[in-house]
């Protein structure tokens, strides 16, 4: 095997968090087109991982969801069109891509790290065909609602593309079920907070985000007494 052969050849095989790791690591100022060249090779799937996870984890990191958003609803389209390589324009490629603390990266990585540990390749017909392009379709849609500047409308549908995009880089069809689940329920709640927006104006997001608290606190307390 050529030293060629073994660099492709390990790089597939690197867990996705060492990989974003030592993307990030890189301190050098970098464009959007120089961090898919480093995991093109990857496909789609890493990229719904990745732009995803900063919105998805438990505490959001302010400041990406707008941007990474866009990119997501680019990314969603092409999945619905069938296409198994990805393809951005001049102009996003050539954006320069926001700062990351280290808090953030570890943040991410942790995250990451936790749910490697429960996919593996499984259910592949989900990962193919009519599946592939209703995915796309899922991800477009909670690309709109993480663009959406209202509370609640995008850690949900981040979330669910988080885990459709791991789903999609280890063809593991259950966690792909998983993240349309997480991804219906997140458009069901950007729907309700929507519609109260509409007729209530800003008092009916309060009312959402007043019923959302008292249910992630009974569920937490709920953990806690299993625990």
């Amino acid at each position: 095997m050529t030293k060629i052969a073994s660099l492709v050849s390990f790089r597939n095989n690197m867990k996705l968090s060492s990989e974003i790791k030592s993307i990030f690591e890189n301190k050098n100022e970098s464009t959007f087109g120089d961090f898919l060249h480093k995991i093109q090779h990857k496909g789609f799937g890493v990229l719904l991982v990745i732009l995803s996870l900063p919105s998805a984890l438990p505490v959001p990191a302010p400041g990406y969801s707008i941007p990474f958003g866009i990119v997501l609803f680019l990314i969603g389209i092409q999945l619905v069109g069938g296409k198994k390589k990805v393809w951005f324009p001049d102009k996003i490629k050539n954006k320069k891509l926001p700062a990351s603390s280290g808090k953030l990266i570890n943040g991410m990585i942790g995250f990451l790290k936790f749910f490697e540990n429960f996919i593996r390749p499984r259910l592949r017909f989900l990962t193919k065909g009519v599946m592939y392009k209703l995915v796309g379709l899922i991800v477009t849609l909670c690309a709109v609602s993480m663009m959406i500047p209202i509370p609640l409308t995008n850690t949900i549908p981040a979330f669910g593309i988080f885990l459709i995009g791991l789903g999609l880089l280890e063809e593991d069809g259950l966690v792909i079920l998983l993240g349309i689940l997480a991804c219906l329920i997140g458009l069901s709640l950007t729907s309700t907070i929507l519609y109260f927006f509409i007729v209530l104006g800003s008092e009916g997001i309060q009312i959402v985000q007043d019923n959302y608290d008292m249910v992630t606190d009974s569920i937490k307390n709920w953990v806690k007494n299993l625990v």
